[in-house]
């Protein structure tokens, strides 16, 4: 009980002194100075705070599949869905036979469709090759659609690129889920652990700040005694001054050193370097399979070309 009204007491005179310093009451040589190396390593952590929560606001992001998968569409998450996406995975089958690519198995309809951009346009795009007569198991074949007459069906090369765009588009939606998997183990994860330590700074800081106020308080109590000549009660004042002064050099020397092993700690670089490591492989990735589709893309558009022509001379 004792212990409890002495608690109060301390938050009573913290918060008069803190009223106090706010309304301009108090003459700044009666406020208490803090070390310079401390007052430096609060600017160095508030900066710090403010980086590492504008970073990690954006960057959760990766924490949601759709991020750019765009909501003006209204897919339809069905049958059809996974059927598609089922097509796709059989055509890459198809596609990695008598390559030196690994090799892929044609599975039953996936129970997930994939929310991202990559992997809605290769579902667009599989449908309307699928439509215009491309094979829903052979990226070689070509099928009747629904409703045409076999002897009027033709392979057609809108629906071969329309079929090898999806392939790509689906390989790059996983490759982006790759690196999306990549930064969440890599960055989120150790970026979010560290906000703990923030935190703990912030907290030793808060116990810096109570000390100050506290001092502060029995300094003012000590020094309207002395100028009333109520002797009687300083030397216990006094006392209490001394006591105040050594919490306030304790909480300040636990504060330095929970600043400084926060902004020491090398584990923001190296979790910042890991997301553009990410980034990297994912854009390299990127790159190559596009590089390599708009290669053949090139192809087809020049024989197609060449065909519209034929058929107009």
């Amino acid at each position: 009980m004792g212990q409890s009204v002495g608690n109060l007491g301390q938050s009573v005179g913290n918060l008069s002194q803190q009223a106090r310093e706010r309304l301009g009451q108090v003459h700044s040589d009666d406020i208490t100075e803090l070390p310079e190396e401390y007052i430096s390593l609060e600017n160095r952590v508030d900066g710090l705070k403010n980086a590492h929560a504008s970073l990690l606001k954006i960057a959760k992001a990766y924490d949601n599949e759709a991020y750019d998968y765009p909501t003006q569409v209204q897919e339809s998450m069905t049958l059809l869905s996974t059927q598609v996406s089922h097509s796709v995975t059989s055509w890459a089958a198809s596609a990695a036979k008598g390559t030196n690519l690994p090799p892929i198995q044609a599975t039953s309809a996936p129970e997930n469709v994939h929310r991202t951009l990559p992997h809605a346009l290769s579902r667009a795009a599989a449908s309307g090759a699928i439509q215009l007569g491309a094979s829903p198991t052979n990226i070689a074949g070509l099928s009747t659609p629904a409703g045409v007459q076999p002897e009027s069906a033709q392979p057609g090369k809108l629906a071969e690129a329309l079929q090898k765009f999806a392939l790509a588009q689906d390989r790059l939606g996983n490759a982006r889920l790759s690196q999306d998997e990549q930064i969440r183990q890599g960055f989120l994860k150790p970026w979010t652990s560290f906000g703990s330590q923030l935190a703990a700074a912030t907290k030793a800081r808060q116990s810096v700040n109570s000390a100050r106020l506290h001092l502060d308080s029995w300094k003012a109590t000590l020094k309207a005694s002395e100028a009333a000549g109520k002797t009687e009660k300083v030397e216990h004042q006094r006392n209490e001054v001394e006591k105040a002064e050594d919490s306030l050099v304790a909480a300040t020397e636990e504060a330095i050193s929970a600043m400084k092993s926060v902004t020491e700690n090398d584990e923001p670089v190296k979790s910042l370097a890991a997301l553009i490591k990410a980034q990297a492989d994912y854009h390299k990735a990127a790159g190559d399979l596009l590089g390599q589709l708009s290669g053949e893309m090139a192809q087809l558009a020049l024989s197609a070309e060449g065909e519209y022509r034929a058929s107009r001379s």
